[in-house]
């Protein structure tokens, strides 16, 4: 059995590690709050080998601004040009993903962490509030991937079929001119 002194000293260990571990505690929510601030602010651009097209996402990597440069209509597909901004856009969304990494790399290192189990046997761990879960997501493109520019080598004219009606045009036959009844 310990005695007065004995529990005197351990009641005093234990106060010192509950003390550090609320310290530890405070700093890093302080610092997740200074971070999360920091990373509402983020924001990640990518463009186009041939700058014709330039995407800047917010911090989550919603679209924010697409930028289409004066000649990304020019000799190019409209499956072309959709393919060049969603590559664009998957590369800005990578960038801001490194940012955001970057921004709370101090925050989720465990290193030197008192954790909670570590004074009360079968305690949630508090390291775990502070991991931050990464999604598998597709490799960013690389410039390689958007072979040469969006652009085609020959412009060729959008054409339009002759026989196609306005779209109001209902051939005189609206109901809305009819006189007769339902």
């Amino acid at each position: 059995m310990l005695d007065d002194d004995q529990l005197a000293a351990r009641n005093a260990e234990l106060r010192g590690t509950l003390d550090n571990l609320m310290r530890e505690l405070k700093d890093r929510t302080d610092g997740l709050r200074d971070a999360q601030a920091a990373i509402a602010a983020m924001s990640g651009v990518a463009s186009s080998p041939d700058g014709n097209v330039v995407v800047t996402v917010d911090s989550t990597g919603v679209l924010d601004k697409l930028e289409l440069g004066p000649r990304a209509f020019e000799r190019v597909t409209p499956e072309q040009l959709a393919q060049t901004i969603t590559q664009v856009t998957r590369r800005a969304a990578a960038n801001v993903r490194e940012q955001v990494t970057a921004q709370m790399a101090p925050l989720t290192s465990e290193e030197g962490m008192v954790d909670l189990p570590d004074i009360v046997p079968g305690a949630p761990s508090l390291k775990d509030i502070f991991k931050v879960e990464q999604r598998d997501e597709p490799a960013p493109p690389s410039d390689e991937d958007f072979g040469s520019s969006v652009l085609r080598k020959e412009a060729r004219p959008v054409q339009r079929a002759a026989s196609e009606p306005d779209d109001d045009d209902f051939g005189g036959n609206s109901i809305m001119g009819r006189r007769d009844s339902w």
